[in-house]
């Protein structure tokens, strides 16, 4: 049961425009299109090549977030819940390579047949993706019609007035860019001016100086970059503006955004499915870096430091670290109870890995997946490090402050336990053949004593796991624990994320301890 001091910490850390927006949004009724006395004109753009997923299927079905194929009956379809909804609305299949003129058109025009029907598909955010997808759509073919501009001007209009500024984050970021395409599209002076501002404030606001998007989850930075590149393409190739001050500022950023990204991904070319990430989404490293070659875009910067994740990388293996914040105070909504927690690779291949995320919906399966306990990190007397609630909420959060960052030690704590009387403390001492992780509940109480702590350890579902006589064996990685008195080892079972609505089983080492854990991970020869 949600108490009225959850909320307080939820909201006491929103910014005042959230709060007025907040308000503005409860009390808004449903977008109604309104007639234009004119047809709008739709001028092609230059769009980069079709590389969305197939999603639509020959025989009319969608094929979305790995869920079974099914025909909507209508664009409210709820069968598979809200975010099902949502990308069926985002219209991705109309750039998939095998999307053929006549049949995307067909769906455009089913769509706006029902548009005052649609509830979900007529938020700001699926709007927004809808915008870039029309418009990348009718410029590859060269379509000019009436009936469709017209429709696709409204949805812009609706958009300019519906900016999520009580959200902000990711989704205000989106409605920019999608309200600057549509500005470049019907050349629509106001609404660029306007798109400019949200782009340029945003993303000085969001993105940290690392070039990492502040609410820490790679697949949101991906998306937002492959947003950024293609906006790129159309400015640099539209013959209306010329703004070479907004390109070479979207640029500088899409330099650092890249940079970031290239840092963080593994040499097997994936990224950390750390906070809400899940596979198959967004666009991948080699996908994003051969796009930006196309635009003009080359790596600038590269060093993690504000957005709290550390990478070492060994001859053998990669580990990355997270030390940093769960994410912006005013929206931590992606955000997880993972501080402390970390991802290895070796040789190439995950071994230890976060659980990610399968879904979205409110249930037990959101809350385990945002806990603490579902994280390669300490769980303390059964909480949570930051209080993770409902689906998208964050009351009291954990900060992290780094001990020590030198080349072979990282050493980090946080206060997220401060509630019970205990800080976490955690050190990595990386050589080349093992790594030792120290993990130290230290009490800020005096009557506290011998605090019980549970480190856990996801290993990926392709690699054995098996209990030897010395610890446990992963893989290449032998696992030896000590602590006094001895810890309990415990192996189990469990179903791990292998993207939206899809599960994998893997295994779960538990080791619970009193105050102080010696964890040896040693890299087989």
């Amino acid at each position: 049961m949600t108490s009225l001091g959850q909320y307080w910490r939820t909201i006491r850390h929103l910014h005042s425009r959230q709060v007025v927006h907040q308000c503005i949004h409860r009390l808004r009724q449903q977008p109604t299109f309104r007639l234009l006395k004119q047809a709008p004109t739709g001028h092609p753009l230059t769009a980069p090549d079709p590389t969305k997923p197939v999603s639509y299927n020959p025989d009319g079905t969608f094929s979305l977030l790995n869920c079974r194929p099914i025909r909507p009956e209508s664009w409210n379809e709820p069968r598979y819940g809200k975010l099902w909804t949502y990308a069926l609305n985002y219209f991705d299949c109309l750039n998939q390579p095998t999307m053929d003129l006549p049949t995307g058109m067909a769906l455009i025009e089913d769509f706006i047949q029902e548009s005052h029907l649609i509830t979900d598909g007529m938020e700001p955010y699926p709007i927004s993706l809808r915008i870039g997808n029309w418009v990348q759509f009718l410029s590859r073919h060269h379509v000019h019609d009436t009936f469709v501009n017209t429709h696709l001007f409204m949805q812009a209009a609706i958009l300019s007035q519906r900016l999520e500024y009580h959200l902000e984050g990711n989704h205000l970021l989106e409605n920019g860019f999608a309200l600057l395409t549509a500005a470049l599209f019907f050349q629509h002076q106001p609404w660029f001016s306007k798109a400019c501002a949200v782009i340029e404030s945003e993303l000085e606001r969001q993105l940290l100086p690392d070039g990492g998007h502040d609410e820490r989850s790679p697949m949101y930075h991906r998306l937002l970059l492959d947003r950024l590149l293609d906006l790129l393409l159309m400015l640099r190739n539209n013959d209306w503006q010329h703004d070479t001050k907004l390109v070479d500022f979207m640029t500088r950023k899409a330099e650092k955004m890249l940079a970031w990204l290239e840092t963080i991904t593994f040499s097997d070319g994936s990224t950390p499915l750390v906070n809400d990430a899940a596979a198959g989404i967004a666009p991948t490293t080699s996908q994003l870096r051969w796009k930006a070659i196309r635009v003009g875009v080359r790596p600038s910067g590269g060093r993690l430091v504000e957005s709290g994740y550390r990478m070492i990388r060994q001859a053998r293996y990669e580990l990355l670290a997270d030390v940093g914040p769960i994410g912006p105070d005013h929206q931590p909504g992606h955000a997880h109870a993972d501080t402390l927690s970390f991802v290895l690779h070796v040789d190439n291949k995950p071994v230890l890995i976060d659980t990610a995320t399968s879904t979205y919906q409110p249930g037990d399966r959101r809350s385990w997946e945002r806990s603490t306990a579902a994280h390669n990190t300490v769980e303390v007397d059964g909480q949570n490090s930051s209080e993770v609630w409902g689906c998208f909420r964050v009351g009291q959060r954990a900060r992290a402050a780094i001990i020590e960052n030198s080349d072979d030690i990282l050493t980090a704590r946080h206060d997220g336990y401060s509630r019970l009387g205990v800080i976490h403390e955690r050190c990595w001492h990386t050589t080349p053949t093992d790594i030792r992780i120290y993990d130290h509940l230290i009490p800020t109480r005096r009557h506290l004593t011998h605090q019980t702590g549970v480190a856990r350890f996801y290993v990926h579902p392709d690699v054995r796991v098996q209990q030897t006589a010395y610890g446990i064996q992963a893989g290449p990685v032998s696992f030896c624990f000590l602590s006094d008195p001895p810890p309990s080892i415990r192996l189990t079972t469990v179903e791990l994320a292998d993207g939206f609505n899809r599960l994998r089983r893997g295994t779960c080492i538990a080791v619970t301890f009193q105050e102080q854990l010696a964890t040896t991970l040693a890299i087989a020869s």
